[in-house]
């Protein structure tokens, strides 16, 4: 069981980005090429990743990103969004327990200010990362924050640019990163490493910055108002008596979304999960087995095209469990058309996933 579910999470979203991005002809849309060094620390945010607690993970990053210059890509966010990827190699400064990692990210980077010399910019990063040196209950039983060869990083940033000419850019960045297999296999704390980076991109060829004459962004979108209904699917292991059995989690959102910008939209929604995890649990505790959940969520949605990237806190209204309050939702959704979606949305309870799910449902 899961083994399919990895397998479904890859093809959900190897897929969403095949259909979501297509490389513009760069001969139109200018092409940038960088490279960024990193250091930062890793957030012990458990007890049990006391054994990486002076662990300071530095590394190096190339990527390759379309600047979108066109009127019609500004007027969509007043900015200059760069699309692309990134490639990075990760020294997590503790061999022994974290080993080295390999990230793969998809990055979404709109500019603010791209005429002058300073400007800034926000990058969202998602895609998959291989790691040396998972858990071993014997090999290797310090590291608790991953146990899986393959997971799932997201990357947040914020970065100040000075434009040195029209084809070289300087560039200081603020970076959160997190690491995490999405429970599908325990342990599994994740890595959290904030990290600061300089790096310096170069354009193949120099492209015109200029802001646009800004338009209604009203008038550029069908509707205002839109109404998700997902159906989402999860599976994840559970130790029962001293034997690991695969569970599988099911689920139901129904969102508003109501858009308030060019690129954000407010949400909020409600949820019904049921988790055959929570009663097996509940069984070995001699509890109630009811194991159905309900919570309601707020948060933000940005909206770039066929792509929405969600963020959402959530509050358990139903939880016979009653180990946790509170929850967060991440994830994006692609529109193949104007009625499917699908994506991938995490689950986490503080810094810690709950599980990764796979989704699809429609918008109205």
């Amino acid at each position: 069981m899961r083994k399919s579910i990895i397998t479904l999470i890859l093809f959900v979203f190897i897929a969403s980005l095949c259909h979501g991005f297509k490389p513009p002809d760069s001969s139109k849309v200018p092409l940038s090429i960088g490279v960024k060094a990193h250091y930062g620390f890793v957030i012990i945010h458990s007890r049990h990743l006391r054994a990486v607690k002076d662990s300071y993970p530095f590394g190096i990053e190339a990527n390759i990103m379309w600047h979108y210059n066109r009127e019609r890509s500004y007027n969509k966010c007043l900015c200059f969004p760069r699309l692309g990827f990134s490639l990075s190699y990760w020294n997590f400064d503790n061999p022994d327990v974290l080993g080295n990692g390999l990230n793969l990210l998809f990055l979404l980077e709109p500019f603010f200010g791209m005429n002058n010399k300073l400007s800034f910019s926000f990058r969202a990063g998602m895609g998959l990362s291989y790691a040396s040196s998972p858990h071993h209950p014997e090999n290797n039983p310090d590291n608790m924050s991953y146990s899986t060869y393959i997971s799932f990083p997201l990357a947040l940033s914020t970065t100040l640019n000075y434009k040195i000419n029209p084809r070289w850019l300087l560039n200081l960045s603020a970076n959160y990163n997190h690491i995490s297999n999405g429970r599908m296999k325990e342990p599994n704390k994740g890595i959290n490493y904030p990290t600061i980076s300089l790096g310096i991109d170069y354009y193949l060829r120099a492209g015109r910055f200029q802001p646009y004459k800004a338009t209604d962004w009203k008038q550029n979108i069908e509707k205002q108002n839109r109404y998700y209904l997902e159906l989402f699917l999860s599976g994840l292991p559970y130790d029962t008596l001293g034997k690991k059995k695969k569970y599988t989690i099911l689920g139901l959102t129904f969102r508003f979304s109501r858009q308030v910008s060019r690129i954000n939209a407010i949400s909020i929604g409600v949820e019904g999960i049921k988790d055959w995890r929570y009663r097996e649990k509940m069984k070995m505790e001699k509890k109630n087995t009811d194991h159905h959940l309900v919570g309601i969520m707020a948060g933000n949605d940005f909206i770039l095209g066929q792509v929405v990237f969600y963020q959402q806190f959530g509050v358990y209204v139903y939880n016979p469990y009653k180990k946790e309050t509170f929850y967060q939702r991440y994830g994006f959704l692609f529109r193949f058309n104007d009625f499917l979606i699908g994506g991938i949305g995490l689950k986490a309870h503080g810094h810690v996933a709950d599980f990764l799910d796979v989704r699809i449902g429609m918008v109205l």
